[in-house]
């Protein structure tokens, strides 16, 4: 996936002193700034693209279709800039948007804009909520490890090409299939980096698959699981370094998920160009 075509990121603030139409008009005119450009770029009309909506925080209803969506945290809204649309905006409201024009969608993955199941929410434990769990890791991602976030984004066209497929109840094809695994075994290497006996293989037996098969839904990611899974235990050293200033790099390479002190050094050095000890005394 296009960088530009990943994730565009909107915050919307209004206070419960904004009337719902003044704060209705600032969302409105924000949107267009970041959508126009966006399109322009991509070479697809501002209003031919699925648009994807994952709120953070406050609640919002979407109307289009006939149908009322609730939008709040935990959830994933899609709707159609093509077709007539209107949101009523609560306060504090914040989400993150994802734009793809339909022209790709169709072309690469054979979705059409009668598959798209507009202005429906689906919660957390859907499958489209669990795409949007990843996407709303790398909008966090971003603010502290931008190359992390660009490396876990590439696949995110597949991924949401999947969460369309999954909500329509369609069969996912090939691409889209190992979209879904890999965010599987994302959420299986986050929850579990910390552990230094975990490898490949401890990775394609916690996710039930062949080494074979975990490598090819990497395919796209440079490096594959192992360089992935690296970046993962950097991520949490980084973490440790700056809000446990008290503990012995020792334990925060243990603590990271490294079977030794030195290998902890050279991955650190490799990933983040310093040492563990002058990353923690810029922190």
């Amino acid at each position: 996936m296009e960088r530009s075509e990943s994730v565009d990121r909107i915050e919307v603030r209004s206070g419960p002193e904004v009337p719902e139409e003044q704060a209705f008009a600032r969302w409105e005119a924000q949107v267009s700034e970041a959508y126009v450009p966006l399109a322009d770029r991509l070479g697809a009309r501002a209003d031919d693209c699925l648009i994807t909506s994952i709120p953070l925080a406050g609640s919002a209803r979407l109307y289009q279709d006939g149908r009322v969506a609730e939008a709040v945290p935990g959830t994933l809204v899609f709707y159609d800039s093509s077709r007539p649309y209107h949101w009523e905006i609560g306060s504090e409201w914040e989400q993150v948007v994802l734009q793809v024009p339909m022209s790709r969608l169709r072309e690469r993955y054979g979705v059409g804009r009668l598959d798209v199941p507009t202005a429906t929410t689906f919660s957390g434990d859907s499958a489209p909520g669990i795409v949007a769990q990843f996407f709303r890791g790398i909008a966090g991602l971003q603010r502290t490890d931008p190359s992390g976030a660009a490396l876990l984004a590439e696949p995110g066209m597949d991924l949401l090409a999947s969460a369309v497929i999954a909500a329509s109840g369609g069969l996912p094809r090939d691409q889209s299939a190992d979209a879904l695994n890999r965010q599987r075994v994302l959420a299986f290497m986050r929850s579990n980096c910390s552990d230094p006996e975990l490898g490949v293989d401890r990775i394609a037996q916690g996710c039930r698959m062949s080494r074979r098969t975990l490598y090819r839904v990497f395919g796209e990611l440079e490096g594959g699981p192992g360089t992935v899974l690296r970046r993962m235990r950097i991520e949490r050293a980084c973490d440790l370094l700056r809000n446990a200033p008290q503990l012995p790099l020792s334990v925060v390479a243990k603590a990271s998920g490294f079977l030794t002190e030195r290998s902890f050094y050279r991955a650190f050095r490799l990933e983040m160009g310093t040492t563990p000890g002058a990353f923690r005394a810029l922190a």
